[in-house]
């Protein structure tokens, strides 16, 4: 389940953990199944929507936590841009970093202003950046932060120009990822439509009795969980050839 964990701090809901929000998905998933039962009585529907909805649910975790990371990517080359100038200008990596919570970029403030507490309040330089990492659930922050962590117990004078280095990668990846996903975009939207309008079509017959009778007959199970698992199927097709991959977060 390293992909829901990854998901869920990607999303800023780590402070939730992971159980939590998985117990919710699955709570929504049962109501929203157990909603359409009662509206249809028909309980292939039901458990369809049950299993959809949980499909539905976590893939909007997974786009709410692209969309945040990619969103905190765009200010990353800012706040390395600025830890780089303060390391230059004499800071230790600890006051750099607690800066941040006053002059950083205003998204990224409160992260490091939690940072700056939590060493106030007496913290291991580890154990809190670990933590700040864990909420930024970024590969960018990953990759800064075990960079800083590693430096901060064996010294590096190269440090500046390795940060802005880090700056400066960073911003070509985002302009490259930013040319794809543009195009990859429209193409994978217009496929989960088109996925999602024959189930609203056999909601909108089982307002029938006669189609709730056929709907509810062997025949009527097997045909529609079958369309489920093709649908499903093609879903995962769209998922695996119309997103782009995330680089790993190598050091989560």
């Amino acid at each position: 389940m390293n992909w829901f964990r990854s998901a869920v701090e990607g999303a800023g809901l780590s402070k939730y953990g992971t159980t939590a929000i998985a117990l919710a998905l699955i709570c929504c998933g049962i109501l929203g199944g157990l909603t359409i039962y009662s509206a249809t009585k028909v309980f292939a529907l039901g458990l369809i929507t049950c299993f959809g909805a949980w499909i539905l649910l976590a893939e909007a975790l997974v786009v709410g936590s692209r969309a945040r990371r990619r969103h905190l990517a765009k200010l990353w080359p800012e706040a390395v841009d600025s830890i780089q100038s303060a390391i230059s200008s004499g800071y230790s990596i600890t006051d750099s970093l607690s800066e941040l919570g006053h002059n950083g970029p205003t998204k990224l403030r409160p992260y490091f202003e939690q940072f700056a507490k939590r060493i106030d309040a007496g913290w291991r330089f580890d154990q809190a950046i670990d933590e700040t990492k864990s909420e930024f659930g970024n590969q960018h922050a990953d990759r800064l932060f075990e960079l800083l962590k590693l430096v901060s117990r064996s010294g590096s004078a190269s440090l500046p120009s390795v940060l802005r280095n880090q700056s400066q990668n960073i911003r070509e990846e985002l302009s490259i990822i930013g040319h794809i996903e543009a195009k990859q975009g429209w193409v994978s939207g217009t496929a989960k439509i088109a996925l999602a309008a024959p189930w609203i079509v056999v909601t909108m017959l089982s307002s029938r009795a006669e189609n709730i009778s056929a709907y509810n007959s062997v025949a009527g199970v097997t045909v529609l969980l079958l369309g489920f698992a093709v649908s499903v199927f093609a879903y995962r097709l769209v998922i695996l050839f119309g997103s782009m991959p995330e680089s790993p977060r190598v050091f989560r």
